[in-house]
């Protein structure tokens, strides 16, 4: 009669942790849906932390080159010198 007991509790807390590990809220589903989306932001991170790098670099050039700021401004403004003349060609 005692050992029926104890296999009935076991055999309950059993299926209670099965639960859990299949359907709970910490299932493994659960935990490979959350490493997918870990990586994918591991990988977003990264990329950012090379833009990062690329814009701390350029501000580093800004701030100590003339000439690389007149070439930014020529680039991102459009400024032209005035023996320049600009061609566009479309595609």
């Amino acid at each position: 009669m005692f050992i029926r007991l104890i296999i009935m509790i076991l055999l309950g807390a059993n299926i209670v942790l099965a639960y859990q590990l299949y359907w709970g809220p910490s299932s493994v589903p659960v935990y490979l849906e959350n490493k997918e989306a870990f990586q994918e932001l591991q990988q977003e991170n990264r990329a950012l932390l090379e833009e990062n790098k690329q814009l701390s670099q350029e501000i580093k050039h800004l701030r100590s080159s003339k000439d690389f700021i007149k070439e930014a401004v020529r680039r991102e403004m459009g400024y032209v010198r005035q023996d320049e003349v600009i061609y566009y060609f479309s595609d």
